[in-house]
């Protein structure tokens, strides 16, 4: 079966907290395709983001909203699980796809995630979750392996999501905290450094990271 095409998700902290579904229709008419729980799920990851637009810095939210996209359209139409049934061997299964995603969910340039047309927000078609930095002239995606800083990125914001889910009482269990300790993609020395450079996004998320974890734990407000 093949891999579905994948859409954005999700807009900028400003246009998320004035979100309406008149005006991305594309995205009412994905969600209405899969299963009502979808859309359910879709809302507590934009609830999730609007935490983390009150609360974190703009890079923070720009990654985690990232990383949370990334997974949330993995489990919607990949997995096609709930996220409140997902258990530590979904999570790394996930990792695995994380690691090595299709082609077709791969991009070589950074592009903006929405198209406005005739006022409203259409996906742009060029867009991909992932995206590929090579020296070469000729890149090639199969190449593609995300970078441990990525990896780790991945599962600090996986994981306060699902923190934030327990906080709210709607899941029981954090499987992410669980299969970070299990996962082989972590290990140091296994992962293949072809690609070492971060972009912008990635950098500055480090670095906000870096900062407030001199003062706090970035996930103890989830706890």
């Amino acid at each position: 079966m093949a891999i579905p095409k994948p859409i954005p998700l999700f807009p900028s902290y400003e246009e998320l907290k004035e979100f309406s579904w008149q005006s991305y229709p594309y995205l009412k008419v994905h969600l209405d395709q899969l299963p009502d729980w979808c859309a359910v799920q879709w809302r507590w990851a934009a609830d999730f983001l609007l935490y983390v637009g009150r609360n974190k810095s703009e890079h923070t939210f720009i990654r985690f909203r990232s990383e949370v996209e990334k997974f949330l359209l993995w489990v919607n139409v990949v997995a096609e699980k709930r996220l409140d049934s997902l258990r530590k061997s979904d999570v790394l299964e996930y990792a695995e796809f994380f690691y090595k995603p299709p082609q077709t969910w791969i991009g070589l340039v950074n592009v903006e995630k929405f198209k406005l047309i005739s006022g409203e927000f259409r996906e742009n078609a060029e867009w991909r979750p992932f995206r590929y930095i090579s020296d070469t002239d000729m890149p090639d995606k199969k190449q593609y392996r995300p970078s441990q800083q990525s990896m780790q990125s991945m599962f600090t914001a996986v994981t306060a999501f699902y923190k934030y889910l327990m906080d709210e009482e709607l899941c029981l269990g954090n499987p992410a905290q669980i299969a970070k300790k299990d996962c082989k993609r972590l290990i140091k020395d296994t992962q293949i450094r072809k690609t070492k450079r971060l972009d912008k996004e990635e950098w500055a998320f480090l670095l906000d990271v870096a900062t407030q974890m001199a003062d706090e734990d970035i996930v103890d407000p989830m706890i």
